[in-house]
């Protein structure tokens, strides 16, 4: 299965150089946390995740042609 990458913030660019924004191949039934342990992103450099456009948890499976947006945790905010 593929599920479309979307990096909201420049922020992930950095750490993610080395990876293929556009698609990411998943086993099916793969969670959002295992669609973000592929992409080396931690959990506690997350702010909010949307899966096409809805607020979700990380334990929301994914399905095949879904488009993820990860939004990084604000700094100084507050």
């Amino acid at each position: 299965m593929e599920v479309g990458v979307i990096v909201k913030y420049s922020s992930y660019r950095k750490q993610l150089k080395d990876k293929d924004f556009g698609r990411i191949s998943l086993e099916e039934g793969s969670t959002a946390r295992e669609f973000l342990d592929q992409l080396d992103i931690p959990e506690y450099y997350l702010n909010r995740i949307a899966i096409n456009g809805v607020n979700q948890s990380m334990d929301t499976i994914l399905k095949n042609g879904d488009v993820i947006v990860v939004w990084p945790p604000r700094i100084g905010a507050g």
